[in-house]
């Protein structure tokens, strides 16, 4: 539960910078419909990241067997069970049309070890992505992270104001180069 509530945080506040970096949410486009499967051995976390045209979503993994997902729980006969049987109420329905739209396996896959990996990933790490699957998607995500500049500052103007505002760019603008160098270390 707790892990669920903590995607849910992420993937907001992903979202909210995606949406302040219009360059990042038009490259968006050319993943829609891609499926980035994140692996992280410590903490053991698997993650499915979905993209979508203008934002991601994040949905952990629930099985235990390779690449299955919730679309193998239910097998077509009950699925031309459930279908054909006209006494089943509407609930029923949209949990077989849900199962029918999951996905069966992720485009890609990204192993890392830890936390700290990804993030040094994220920041541009020179080099291949630790990535199995489709090179396409690799590349075009690679393309996306190594281009992700979020407008923070310019979103919560509205809120803090000018001044403040730019002097939160500016706190930003040095903690990217500082998280930079030591993410060069590692």
């Amino acid at each position: 539960m707790l892990t669920v509530l903590l995607l849910a945080a992420a993937e907001k506040l992903i979202n909210i910078a995606i949406g302040s970096d219009e360059i990042t949410q038009a490259g968006l486009a050319s993943l829609a419909g891609k499926v980035l499967r994140l692996n992280i051995a410590t903490p053991k976390i698997q993650v499915d990241v979905l993209f979508n045209h203008e934002h991601l979503r994040f949905e952990p993994v629930t099985t235990d067997e390779g690449f299955e997902s919730r679309a193998h729980v239910v097998d077509n006969h009950a699925i031309d069970r459930i279908a054909v049987d006209s006494s089943n109420d509407e609930r029923q329905q949209a949990n077989v049309d849900m199962a029918c739209m999951s996905y069966s396996r992720p485009d890609c896959t990204l192993n890392v070890e830890n936390i700290a990996q990804l993030l040094h990933l994220m920041r541009g790490a020179d080099g291949d992505l630790p990535m199995t699957g489709d090179d396409k998607v690799q590349m075009q995500l690679q393309q996306l992270v190594a281009g992700f500049d979020p407008d923070i500052a310019g979103q919560l103007e509205p809120l803090i104001g000018k001044p403040l505002a730019s002097q939160l760019q500016l706190v930003i603008s040095q903690l990217k180069r500082s998280f930079g160098h030591r993410a060069k270390s590692y």
